[in-house]
């Protein structure tokens, strides 16, 4: 099946406490980019249009909720690849290590996992800028900054704004943030994937160590582009660059 004629389907996860609304500009120009592209953002529990779910504390019931949406969206015929950015990465791993024939090919974003050490999969100096945003009664300075923290590149005040709106109209309440948490924390990588995997990372990404993109490249034998600038939100830092890799990576996928 050729990723040049066949229609593909990419199903997006978020990360921690994010929706599907935080995809911003990538979402329509990744569907744009190519006229068989179709793009499905996936609703994380406990987020968005989900908030008022329980978010689950393991990886696996993440997994078996979110493959009722995917089964909903998913057709013969076309090529579906899922997208997990961070916490949607850890998500994305474990899918395609339990049901592995649900997908042609995943991309996993600026992830991480056991065994990489908890303080290199969290920096020290992010987790005291995530507890300095929490304590802001502010929901603009709050989102303000978590845009500092996870971008280098994005308009940081543009962001804010963006993601006030969200926050307000769809708060994560904290003990589904409390629970995503723990089940990151938590999380344990698989030790290899059989899918046709891409790993999109960034050198100066200052929520994660870079090291720990690295390790997966390696336990898996993957492929693995590094942007050079962008920080741990990736496709908001640089949504083309994203895009471009995802395209030349494609054709090698052999579906």
């Amino acid at each position: 099946m050729s990723t040049e004629a066949s229609p593909i389907s990419f199903f997006l996860l978020r990360g921690l406490a994010r929706e599907v609304r935080h995809w911003g500009e990538f979402h329509r120009r990744l569907e744009t980019a190519q006229s068989n592209f179709t793009v499905i953002p996936l609703e994380i529990p406990g987020t968005g249009k989900l908030r008022a779910e329980r978010s689950p504390t393991s990886m696996r019931k993440y997994v078996e909720k979110l493959r009722s949406q995917y089964l909903q969206h998913s057709r013969k015929g076309r090529i579906n690849i899922l997208l997990g950015l961070s916490f949607g990465g850890m998500i994305t791993a474990r899918w395609i290590n339990d049901f592995p024939s649900d997908f042609h090919g995943a991309i996993l974003i600026n992830t991480s996992g056991r065994p990489s050490p908890f303080h290199k999969r969290l920096r020290v100096s992010a987790a005291a800028t995530l507890l300095a945003a929490g304590l802001k009664r502010s929901t603009y300075l709050r989102e303000k900054k978590i845009a500092g923290l996870i971008c280098n590149l994005a308009d940081t005040n543009d962001l804010a704004r963006s993601w006030q709106v969200i926050a307000d109209s769809a708060p994560v309440s904290v003990p589904n943030l409390l629970r995503q948490l723990y089940t990151a924390a938590t999380f344990t990588l698989p030790g290899e994937i059989t899918l046709p995997t891409l790993l999109l990372g960034s050198r100066k990404d200052r929520m994660a160590d870079p090291a720990c993109m690295r390790y997966i490249a390696d336990i898996w034998n993957v492929k693995m582009i590094t942007h050079p600038q962008a920080g741990h939100d990736l496709t908001t830092d640089d949504p083309d660059w994203c895009i471009s890799s995802i395209q030349g990576w494609l054709p090698q996928m052999h579906p």
